[in-house]
């Protein structure tokens, strides 16, 4: 009767969950304005020559030897000869599907210091990391260790001692979780991100009353369920 009496561990368990309200800032934002040179035209492809600038207006760009931008270390108006007139789409369309946003804006500030063209490099990483989001190729998730224990609760407190009435209450207890985990990252990243966990739990289970060696008798048979 003494143990059956007991507060129990019952099961263990990691579970890795789909982040459904990820903060996808750190990449950027889709909007129908664009906020920085740095955004991005959906509607147009990456290499459409509406989308190049004239020479004035990149001085990541090279300029000719006898250039006043160049001899003047840019604090003058580049000098070369351009051609002023804007220059006319001849792509077929960018990713912009219909009603959706025509503009993706960067991150930016995440290369601050870099020069342009690395900017622009990254930041376009970036965006298309996003699309591939959206698409499905990989999602967020997050990582969160459970237990289930068993409590006990004597029904009929105060009667003559050990004709005592108990019955059990389960709980969950879980550890604080991690979220915002991309799907594809390195296993082992992902097993340490859970021994973590765990480790949380313990300390949990531990506070509750739990001896170590009932949780480390608990944690030999760990449950990993995927949702």
């Amino acid at each position: 009767m003494k143990n059956k009496n007991k507060k129990r561990i019952l099961s263990v368990t990691i579970r890795q969950m789909i982040d459904d309200s990820p903060d996808t800032s750190m990449l950027g934002e889709y909007s129908n304005t664009p906020k920085s040179e740095y955004a991005i035209d959906r509607a147009h492809s990456e290499d459409c020559e509406s989308l190049i600038p004239d020479i004035g207006e990149r001085p990541d760009l090279p300029h000719e030897e006898d250039c006043t931008y160049r001899l003047s270390g840019g604090l003058s108006e580049c000098s070369c000869d351009k051609d002023s007139t804007p220059h006319e789409c001849d792509c077929n369309g960018g990713d912009m599907e219909r009603n959706q946003y025509r503009y993706f804006n960067p991150n930016h500030d995440n290369y601050a210091g870099l020069p342009k063209s690395d900017i622009r490099k990254y930041t376009r990483q970036d965006y298309e990391r996003m699309e591939s989001l959206n698409r499905g190729d990989w999602c967020y998730l997050g990582i969160q260790a459970d237990a289930e224990i068993s409590l006990p609760i004597q029904a009929n407190k105060g009667c003559v001692k050990g004709r005592e009435v108990f019955y059990h209450t389960t709980q969950h207890i879980t550890s604080g979780g991690l979220w915002g985990i991309e799907s594809d990252s390195d296993r082992d990243y992902l097993k340490s991100v859970e021994q973590d966990e765990l480790a949380d739990l313990r300390s949990q289970l531990k506070a509750l009353g739990f001896s170590s060696r009932a949780i480390s008798t608990a944690f030999k048979n760990v449950e990993r369920k995927e949702k």
